[in-house]
């Protein structure tokens, strides 16, 4: 076996000084739609516009900021202080049907239902303890129980004995009412929404020069989806006061500016790479099985994970919480990519007898292998328990593929069977990551982004 002698890194005492001086500044500047008097015209566009202008812009490091306030639909009044009402979590994107990031006019990213899309990925991927920390920031703070309870403990009668624990508190419910019930007025909020936790785009790390950039978030028709309320509590509105979507500029020093001019000079291609997400969303009829033919993909852009997820009867009622999802006594799932099936072995699970470990360890993985983080740096914030009861999201690690998918058109299909019929008003949902490639062109002196 070959050997190599290394030195100690603390015997190299004349190492060189790295120093960056590339960036002279970097500002975060603001943009907002032509007006904020329309944010509450449900089921309309907002569309904030950034023209094309000689700055650097970093979209990765950008964010929404989001202010309104949540009060009664039937009067508009804000709610008593004791109401058992409280925002979703991730309540912000559920406000959205659609939302969307353009350069140049080309979409680079339209994401349908980003509230479960967002969801999802969130669950999969922050760490376990966002939601007690940094999380409320973004309306995150995720659900405990199934419950709009906020009450930790039970009253006890006659006011002795023991203190007993509320069995249906929720810790993320609670978290996000006490947010909303400490401010004045009361159920006023201001959240900071990362531009990665919406879109793919987000992790295209470099700085983008002279194009024009369009943010589109379309308005829900409802409310219904971004709310959770006990039932005696009426329903909830949200108001929009303002958004803004904040985008740091940066000044390079003159040597950084030279080699930026001459690539544009000499006509040069940058490529952008980027994991584009998109969504479906399918009624799940109430039958055993389960078969879902997503639309087709392109052959120039190439799935590499599938998440799928199912909530009955979530969308229609402020009394459902729209950020929690129903394993449905799932049984067995797999896909097909054209006649490739993932994975080879069937998953087996029976979710009343605790046995969807496998199912588990696939929601697990993920982070560690799209991120590359260690399990014991970094873990999911979703437990065992919880995964069964709030959080059951089917993984499906597609990134090996052979050349009948790698080359060509892929026809996409998701196979699912449950040990009973499917409850009525059930909803698939699917988010599927995938490797997408655009390239941006110089003509001498401007930047045009090419899709194909």
């Amino acid at each position: 076996m070959e050997t190599t002698e290394i030195a100690d890194s603390v015997l190299d005492v004349d190492e060189s000084v790295l120093i960056d001086n590339s960036i002279e500044s970097w500002q975060f500047c603001d943009y907002t739609p032509q007006s904020q008097n329309n944010l509450d015209v449900r089921g309309s566009p907002i569309k904030i516009v950034i023209n094309a202008s000689d700055n650097y812009l970093i979209p990765s490091k950008s964010y929404l900021l989001i202010k309104g306030q949540l009060v009664r639909n039937d009067n508009g009044a804000a709610y008593d202080a004791n109401a058992e009402i409280a925002l979703v979590n991730n309540a912000m994107m559920y406000l959205f049907s659609e939302i969307r990031y353009s350069i140049n006019g080309n979409d680079m990213e339209k994401i349908s239902y980003p509230g479960q899309t967002t969801s999802m990925l969130g669950y999969l991927s922050l760490p376990d303890d966002f939601s007690t920390s940094a999380g409320l920031k973004s309306c995150w703070s995720k659900d405990t129980s199934n419950n709009a309870t906020s009450k930790e403990f039970n009253d006890i009668a006659g006011g002795g004995g023991p203190v007993v624990k509320n069995p249906n508190y929720n810790q993320g419910f609670a978290a996000r009412r006490s947010l909303l019930m400490s401010a004045e007025p009361l159920g006023s909020f201001s959240f900071l929404i990362p531009f990665d936790h919406m879109f793919g785009f987000g992790e295209y790390k470099k700085v983008i020069y002279n194009v024009k950039h369009e943010l589109t978030l379309t308005r829900m028709s409802t409310d219904k989806e971004a709310i959770y309320r006990a039932n005696t509590v009426p329903d909830g509105k949200i108001n929009l006061t303002s958004i803004t979507w904040r985008v740091p500029h940066v000044k390079l020093d003159r040597v950084a500016t030279e080699k930026f001019r001459d690539i544009i000079l000499r006509k040069k291609v940058i490529p952008v790479a980027f994991p584009a997400r998109t969504a479906e969303s399918s009624f799940v009829p109430p039958t055993r099985t389960f078969t879902w033919r997503t639309n087709v993909v392109s052959g120039i852009e190439k799935p590499r994970w599938i998440i799928a997820g199912f909530q009955t009867n979530k969308i229609d009622s402020q009394q459902q919480n729209s950020a929690v999802f129903d394993h449905l006594k799932l049984t067995s799932a797999y896909i097909t990519l054209n006649s490739e099936r993932y994975p080879v072995n069937d998953i087996i699970s029976n979710f009343p007898a605790n046995d969807y470990s496998v199912l588990y360890e696939m929601f697990d993985n993920f982070k560690k292998d799209y991120y590359g983080f260690n399990s014991l740096i970094g873990g999911t914030q979703v437990s065992f328990p919880a995964f069964k009861s709030l959080f059951p999201l089917i993984v499906f690690d597609v990134r090996h593929q052979n050349e009948t998918v790698k080359n060509g058109i892929i026809h996409m299909q998701l196979h699912f069977s449950f040990s009973d019929n499917v409850p009525a008003q059930t909803t698939a949902y699917v988010v599927i990551i995938s490797d997408r490639i655009y390239r941006l062109q110089s003509d001498g002196n401007n930047l045009i982004m090419l899709t194909s």
